[in-house]
Protein backbone atom coordinates (compact mmCIF):
# COMPACT_ATOMS: atom_id res chain seq x y z
CA UNK A 1 0.00 0.00 0.00
CA UNK A 2 1.25 3.49 -0.88
CA UNK A 3 0.34 6.40 1.38
CA UNK A 4 -0.37 9.76 -0.24
CA UNK A 5 1.79 12.15 1.79
CA UNK A 6 -0.25 15.27 1.08
CA UNK A 7 0.79 17.16 4.23
CA UNK A 8 4.51 17.38 3.43
CA UNK A 9 6.14 20.80 3.35
CA UNK A 10 5.72 22.51 -0.03
CA UNK A 11 9.31 23.77 -0.19
CA UNK A 12 8.78 25.99 -3.23
CA UNK A 13 5.87 27.88 -1.63
CA UNK A 14 7.67 28.00 1.73
CA UNK A 15 10.74 29.61 0.13
CA UNK A 16 8.56 32.31 -1.42
CA UNK A 17 7.51 33.30 2.09
CA UNK A 18 10.87 32.55 3.76
CA UNK A 19 13.60 33.04 1.11
CA UNK A 20 16.40 32.24 3.58
CA UNK A 21 15.17 28.64 3.96
CA UNK A 22 17.93 26.48 2.50
CA UNK A 23 16.91 23.84 -0.02
CA UNK A 24 17.98 22.50 -3.40
CA UNK A 25 16.89 24.40 -6.49
CA UNK A 26 14.08 23.34 -8.82
CA UNK A 27 16.78 22.43 -11.35
CA UNK A 28 18.37 20.08 -8.78
CA UNK A 29 14.98 18.53 -8.02
CA UNK A 30 14.75 17.53 -11.68
CA UNK A 31 17.95 15.48 -11.20
CA UNK A 32 16.34 13.14 -8.68
CA UNK A 33 16.92 9.53 -9.63
CA UNK A 34 16.03 6.07 -8.44
CA UNK A 35 17.69 4.83 -5.25
CA UNK A 36 18.60 8.38 -4.18
CA UNK A 37 17.64 9.54 -0.74
CA UNK A 38 15.72 12.79 -0.37
CA UNK A 39 15.07 14.95 2.66
CA UNK A 40 11.42 15.78 3.39
CA UNK A 41 9.53 17.46 6.24
CA UNK A 42 6.13 16.76 7.72
CA UNK A 43 4.56 18.12 10.90
CA UNK A 44 7.82 19.89 11.79
CA UNK A 45 10.00 16.79 11.49
CA UNK A 46 12.65 16.11 8.89
CA UNK A 47 13.11 12.60 7.51
CA UNK A 48 14.67 10.81 4.56
CA UNK A 49 12.98 8.67 1.95
CA UNK A 50 14.57 6.44 -0.69
CA UNK A 51 13.22 7.06 -4.19
CA UNK A 52 11.78 3.88 -5.70
CA UNK A 53 9.61 5.25 -8.52
CA UNK A 54 9.39 8.50 -10.50
CA UNK A 55 6.54 9.48 -12.80
CA UNK A 56 6.96 13.12 -13.87
CA UNK A 57 6.68 15.22 -10.69
CA UNK A 58 5.25 12.35 -8.66
CA UNK A 59 7.64 10.22 -6.62
CA UNK A 60 7.13 7.06 -4.58
CA UNK A 61 9.67 6.37 -1.88
CA UNK A 62 10.29 4.41 1.29
CA UNK A 63 10.45 6.23 4.66
CA UNK A 64 13.89 5.71 6.24
CA UNK A 65 13.40 7.35 9.63
CA UNK A 66 12.57 4.94 12.45
CA UNK A 67 11.47 7.20 15.29
CA UNK A 68 9.20 10.21 15.01
CA UNK A 69 8.43 12.53 17.92
CA UNK A 70 5.14 13.77 16.49
CA UNK A 71 2.26 11.77 15.06
CA UNK A 72 2.79 11.17 11.35
CA UNK A 73 0.51 9.55 8.75
CA UNK A 74 3.33 7.10 7.94
CA UNK A 75 6.05 5.15 9.72
CA UNK A 76 9.43 3.53 9.09
CA UNK A 77 9.58 1.64 5.78
CA UNK A 78 6.13 2.79 4.63
CA UNK A 79 5.87 3.63 0.95
CA UNK A 80 4.76 7.23 0.43
CA UNK A 81 3.76 9.25 -2.64
CA UNK A 82 4.93 12.86 -2.81
CA UNK A 83 5.94 15.54 -5.30
CA UNK A 84 9.28 17.01 -6.33
CA UNK A 85 8.25 20.31 -4.74
CA UNK A 86 8.43 18.56 -1.34
CA UNK A 87 12.16 17.79 -1.64
CA UNK A 88 14.42 19.83 0.62
CA UNK A 89 17.71 18.09 -0.18
CA UNK A 90 18.94 15.22 -2.35
CA UNK A 91 21.42 12.53 -1.32
CA UNK A 92 23.00 9.42 -2.68
CA UNK A 93 23.87 6.53 -0.36
CA UNK A 94 27.40 7.84 0.31
CA UNK A 95 26.82 11.57 0.70
CA UNK A 96 25.38 14.67 -0.83
CA UNK A 97 24.35 14.41 -4.48
CA UNK A 98 24.84 17.93 -5.77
Amino acid sequence: MIIDATTLLDVVAFQEKYPDFRAVTNCDREKVGLEMEVLLRNNGEYFRARVDEINGNIIVGKVLREDFYFKQPFKYQDMIRFEKKNIINIYVINGVYY
